[in-house]
């Protein structure tokens, strides 16, 4: 429920921002540097998402680092592939086209903001996750068939340089930059109830500060990581620890009002961990890891709701279903449990985890033969990949799967109806004979699949052998020019702006690596700026 403006007003600044990710950040630093106070509110240490398993930027049309390795790319060029990749369907076409124009300039206030991304280490060959020696790769479907029928691949995926998943080698340099810019953050502090004057206006909100001592302090943060890192695979752990979690800031917070002249911007992340919402907006997802923090949990979305808001894409999400790294897997096929290709093995791992979880009822394997199985696993052992993306196809080498000694072998140990299994390979090894692929899969990914043995690895989208991270991509209905929450009606809410996963925006309708983070950058910078330019 919205409150009234209280007989005291215990602070004052120019724009309140809700959630310390990297949204939250660009939306901060943007309002500051324009000359307006900013305070941001932080319900745990800061980073969401971002810095948890962030560490990749999608940006194009010509950044540095793609004019170092041969790329002349375009801002129209990444326009039209995004055009195919959201079907027009996640945010308005001038948005999209804003987006795309702006993917340098936006690339270029990252770094001068401390984030490091060198021109070295390109990755020619399409993977996961990069090499820490890496900073520029094709995260995305660019390469693939249908998506470079009309639009010059270009590789997209910048990450900085730093080992590992490099996510708070983003935001640790925001943070930096905030403080730099004079942006205030309160930490361990979150926002119960947005405040609006008589005429609808949100002029502020209702905040709950949790005492400084050390041992609540660590307490807090031991129930912060059981609920994201246990919660995040067990249901009921995540509804334990989060009713846990909630009674204790409860019981050692104290209640305040934050006055915000020009108003309050949303990036509190999505609801992947609001356990109800999943059910009902996203059931096609059940069973998938969560992905991200148990500050993904909606609540800053509920505070747009209580204010009137609308919501869009509530139901898109995604999860990862990644077959490559090692290459070799891409060789093989897809199938669903009723011997029905799946999709073109080769695309991105967000594509694959889609298509099974959004068409093929959440089930699937991928079909291998001995050639394929021993050229996966020289593969493995021969070229350098990350440790868990090594282990990951070693699990589905030897233990996430079945062996059969023929086709129709496997297909009965897989449950899959008589002939159903024999017709799909029939039907693909025609196609590798053609060299024509009826899923467009590229040549040096086609090859006979007729050597025994053979196997089925388990793609079941519930997997825990093979996991499917998942993040849910809708939210806040929002203008996104401007970053206004709009209401159900289309009308914005005077004095409410949205940004990064809270609200829907050009990573709503389909993922790719990196989409997130510079939707992020780019809808937080545009709602500081407006909500630093004081109306609407």
């Amino acid at each position: 429920m919205i409150a009234k403006p209280p007989d005291h007003w215990d602070d004052e600044v120019d724009v309140l921002v809700l959630g310390f990710g990297g949204a939250g950040a660009a939306a901060a630093i943007e309002a500051a540097e324009r000359g307006a106070t900013a305070l941001v509110i932080e319900r745990f240490n800061g980073g969401g998402a971002t810095r948890l398993s962030g560490g990749i930027y999608y940006a194009g049309g010509g950044t540095d680092l793609q004019k170092a390795a041969g790329y002349d790319d375009t801002p129209e060029q990444m326009y039209e592939y995004l055009q195919q990749e959201t079907g027009g369907e996640a945010v308005a076409d001038e948005v999209l086209r804003e987006f795309a124009d702006r993917s340098v300039e936006n690339f270029e206030w990252l770094k001068a903001r401390g984030v490091q991304f060198p021109p070295q280490g390109f990755a020619p060959i399409k993977t996961s996750y990069p090499s820490d020696e890496t900073t520029l790769y094709y995260s995305g479907n660019e390469k693939s068939a249908r998506y470079c029928e009309n639009v010059t691949p270009a590789p997209r995926g910048h990450r900085p340089i730093g080992h590992g998943l490099t996510g708070s080698e983003i935001f640790e340099p925001l943070r930096e930059a905030a403080r730099g810019a004079g942006v205030r953050v309160r930490y361990r502090t979150k926002a119960t109830r947005l405040i609006a004057d008589a005429a609808g206006r949100v002029i502020g909100a209702e905040i709950e500060s949790l005492s400084r001592s050390l041992a609540v302090v660590a307490v807090q943060r031991l129930l912060y990581y059981a609920a994201t890192y246990v919660g995040a695979a067990l249901p009921s752990a995540l509804r334990l620890f989060k009713s846990l979690l909630e009674r204790w800031e409860k019981a050692f917070s104290k209640s305040q009002c934050i006055r915000a002249r020009g108003g309050v911007v949303i990036s509190t992340g999505g609801f992947i961990y609001h356990q109800e919402w999943c059910d009902r907006h996203l059931p096609q997802y059940r069973g998938t890891m969560r992905l991200g923090t148990i500050g993904d949990d909606g609540s800053g979305i509920q505070l747009g709701i209580d204010a009137g808001a609308g919501l869009r894409k509530m139901n898109r999400g995604t999860a990862w279903m990644f077959i490559n790294p090692p290459q070799s897997l891409t060789k093989g096929i897809l199938v669903d449990r009723e011997g029905i290709r799946v999709t073109n093995e080769e695309l991105y791992g967000a594509s694959l985890g889609e298509a099974i979880a959004e068409h093929h009822a959440g089930r699937a394997v991928l079909l291998l033969d001995r050639r394929i199985f021993e050229q996966t696993r020289n593969e493995i052992f021969h070229d350098r990949k990350a440790i868990f993306q090594s282990l990951t196809a070693l699990i589905n080498l030897y233990i996430n799967r079945v062996r059969a000694d023929s086709v129709r072998e496997l297909e009965a140990k897989t449950g899959m109806p008589k002939g159903a299994l024999e017709r799909a390979v029939s039907r693909y090894n025609d196609g590798v004979e053609r060299g024509d692929d009826e899923m467009g899969k590229a040549s040096d990914c086609l090859q006979r699949i007729e050597t025994p043995p053979y196997y089925a690895v388990d793609a079941d989208i519930d997997n825990w052998k093979f996991l499917s991270p998942s993040i849910s991509l809708g939210g806040l209905d929002v203008d996104g020019q401007s970053g206004r929450v709009l209401r159900e009606d289309g009308t914005p809410i005077p004095g409410l702006y949205a940004a990064g996963r809270a609200a829907a925006g050009v990573a709503s309708q389909h993922y790719v690596s990196g989409l997130s983070v510079a939707d992020g950058i780019f809808s937080g910078r545009i709602a500081g700026r407006s909500a630093s330019g004081f109306g609407e």
